[in-house]
């Protein structure tokens, strides 16, 4: 109850004899629920949108390339492009001998967002983020 009120929403109950209780959830129009994949990068989670995410892959870092001054990787008789989340937020970032890449955008201009360990699947709730984080590099 308080997470909701703390979103500005409002839960209620109404119970009627031999019907049972229903829950009612309130939230403002400016928030959304949506399924997240929730990945670690660094020691830090990111909520990545699930609906983003073609495919999830487990990569060694022996097969990752440089082409162009971009890193790259096999992938299904091509290459994909690799953006190492933890290069996006300028972590500092030891790397592992393997790591996770998720494919993310369609078959003719897919990258992948490497992190290094996929924690689970989740539902969170997103609301617009006021100035100045929305001009933030990575925030959205």
């Amino acid at each position: 109850k308080k997470a909701i009120e703390e979103l500005g929403g409002r839960i209620s109950l109404a119970t009627k004899v031999t019907e049972g209780t229903t829950f009612t959830i309130e939230l403002p129009l400016t928030l959304a629920i949506a399924e997240a994949l929730i990945v670690s990068v660094n020691g830090q989670r990111f909520a990545v949108p699930q609906s983003a995410v073609r495919e999830v892959l487990e990569v060694e870092s022996s097969s990752t390339k440089i082409l162009e001054n971009n890193e790259i990787i096999p992938y299904r008789g091509k290459v994909l492009p690799l953006i190492r989340l933890a290069r996006v937020f300028e972590m500092n970032h030891q790397r592992a001998d393997n790591f996770h890449v998720l494919v993310i955008g369609e078959e003719t201009n897919a990258v992948g967002l490497a992190v290094d360990r996929i924690l689970g699947q989740r539902e969170i709730v997103v609301r617009a983020i006021k100035d100045p984080l929305a001009q933030s590099k990575g925030i959205a």
